[in-house]
């Protein structure tokens, strides 16, 4: 039987949301599908219900065939060593372990049965692969970049992107049929993400991904399915994520062109409604006989009243069946950069955090665009958070010209969870309530639903998105970015790229991103490669 995992009519909520909406999805062997959708809407919780982690409120789920999943965190205690997560990933091979040394210990006297049932655990053993089970576990860790890990150490002397690579190497050496991985590239290297996607691609089960990075659905996805988060239900889209980007934009086509038919029916009907009105006003019949005139008179009023009435009537209709405005494309403040800076921005000298970084020197003029790589590790994060004034520094100085804006890749908890959105977007920007209402709506990262959820029940990503809108509305003059695609669609990732390449301002961006990375490039800006905390490349524009 072919390996295949069915979602059937099924509905399905967290606390009092609805996530999902009688929906359907059929998933076989041989397909690699990508899911996507704006962060909040249901993707992780989707990957639960089809792994089987949590049962639908409505609706069945079906399986046929082993389903391994990847969840975005370690579901395990930080006293736990790397040995006993592997062990645990591993648990189906070392219980058949286990049963063989058993068994070998008795088998000098062993009957017909024992020596079954050992042939039997070998045969099982071997087509599990137990054999070379941690070589493959110690090459998947090799290629994720944690081959100098050793099994010994706890969990909590991992950092967080380790221990979710470590997760992804149990999960890939032991590989079910079915897998499902929830931001499978997150805190990976280019290196290591081409590894994954070969490792992918050549599995021989089905495989569905969460996932934001439009490199990795280039190169995985043979379908794309679309999480809408407003209607909770699922789109699926054929040819690959280009054939995806296609749908999108013709889709964004029809929904302008049915946002403007709206518009121009309601015109049309107040235009009939006011020409009926004026028409009443002057409608005369001229006739001698007065019992004709009145009688056609109450006709001639009659009748257009009659016709105003169905013009209201159908105006009324529209207005309460609206077509939803397009968002507006991501744009930057048109302040952002206007003070017309000149000279440096931003120097750096003889800068020295602990042992994670070293950078002697480091110059940012107005105007200018650096982008800063390097792998996990490397401390790209360290060295924004010190040019904006949030981090420790050991030794040396930093100083800045402008107003600067940073979007770091870790946001601190809200001060006041009970907040609504609105409000927390529009704390301390200029402009009145209504005004940064209708900015942050046209930024089409919230829907104007969102505006009264209370912001300590937001999702990470979120709130992520909260901190990218007063970025892109404020009066900026140097914006900093550490990883501004995570959490956010393809779409909307690359409408930030092109809000970002018509920019007056500063731009400093850390990004594993592949696409970010060649659309910088194309700008002609600096690159500046960290590794190990010391620069080992500055490469000018």
């Amino acid at each position: 039987m072919t390996d295949h995992i069915r979602l059937t009519n099924v509905s399905h909520g967290h606390g009092d949301k609805l996530l999902l909406d009688d929906v359907s999805l059929t998933l076989t062997s041989g397909e690699r599908i990508a899911l996507v959708g704006e962060n909040g809407s249901g993707k992780s919780t989707l990957l639960r219900l089809l792994s089987g982690q949590v049962a639908p409120d409505v609706g069945t789920v079906t399986a046929s065939g082993t389903i391994g999943y990847l969840a975005q965190t370690l579901n395990h205690p930080p006293s736990d060593t790397v040995r006993q997560v592997i062990d645990a990933a591993l648990a189906g091979i070392r219980w058949l372990e286990a049963e063989m040394r058993t068994l070998e210990a008795g088998l000098g006297s062993a009957g017909a049965a024992e020596l079954a049932r050992y042939g039997d655990l070998q045969t099982r053993f071997a087509l599990h692969g137990g054999y070379d089970a941690d070589a493959r576990v110690g090459s998947a860790m090799q290629h994720l970049g944690l081959g100098d890990v050793t099994r010994n150490r706890p969990l909590s002397s991992l950092s967080g992107g380790e221990q979710e690579r470590l997760a992804l190497a149990c999960l890939l050496a032991d590989s079910a049929a079915i897998l499902m991985l929830d931001e499978p590239t997150n805190h990976l290297d280019d290196d290591a993400v081409t590894w994954l996607e070969r490792r992918l691609t050549s599995h021989r089960g089905a495989v569905l991904a969460v996932s934001h990075d439009r490199d990795f659905l280039r190169t995985f996805a043979t379908d794309i399915v679309e999480l809408d988060g407003d209607r909770r239900k699922l789109q699926r889209y054929g040819n690959g994520y280009e054939g995806y980007l296609l749908a999108k934009q013709a889709e964004r086509r029809r929904w302008e062109q049915q946002y403007q038919q709206w518009l121009d029916a309601q015109e049309i009907e107040r235009s009939k409604a006011a020409a009926v009105e004026q028409h009443m006003g002057y409608a005369r019949v001229h006739d001698g006989d007065k019992m004709g005139y009145d009688f056609k008179q109450g006709t001639v009023q009659k009748a257009v009243t009659s016709q105003k009435r169905n013009a209201l009537e159908r105006l009324r209709r529209l207005e309460e069946n609206p077509v939803d405005r397009p968002p507006q494309p991501l744009a930057l403040s048109a302040r952002f950069g206007g003070r017309s800076l000149r000279g440096d921005v931003i120097t750096v000298s003889g800068l020295r955090v602990d042992a994670r970084l070293a950078v002697p020197s480091l110059t940012v003029a107005a105007g200018e665009r650096l982008l800063i790589t390097g792998p996990n590790g490397a401390g790209k994060t360290t060295l924004l958070n010190a040019i904006a004034g949030n981090g420790q520094i050991d030794a040396g100085s930093v100083r800045q010209r402008g107003r600067l804006g940073y979007l770091p890749q870790e946001l601190d908890p809200p001060v006041n969870p009970s907040q609504r959105l609105l409000p927390a977007f529009a704390d301390g920007l200029r402009g009145d309530i209504d005004e940064l209402a209708d900015r942050l709506l046209n930024l089409g990262l919230f829907k104007s639903a969102d505006f009264l959820v209370p912001v300590g029940g937001l999702s990470a990503g979120q709130h992520r998105r909260v901190a990218l809108a007063r970025l892109l509305v404020g009066q900026y003059d140097v914006l900093l970015f550490d990883e501004p695609t995570n959490h956010l669609s393809p779409v909307l990732s690359g409408e930030l790229e092109e809000a970002l390449a018509g920019s007056a301002g500063t731009l400093i961006i850390a990004s594993h991103d592949r696409a970010l990375r060649r659309w910088f490039a194309d700008l002609g800006g600096s690159e500046l490669r960290l590794d190990a905390g010391q620069v080992v490349r500055l490469r000018a524009a």
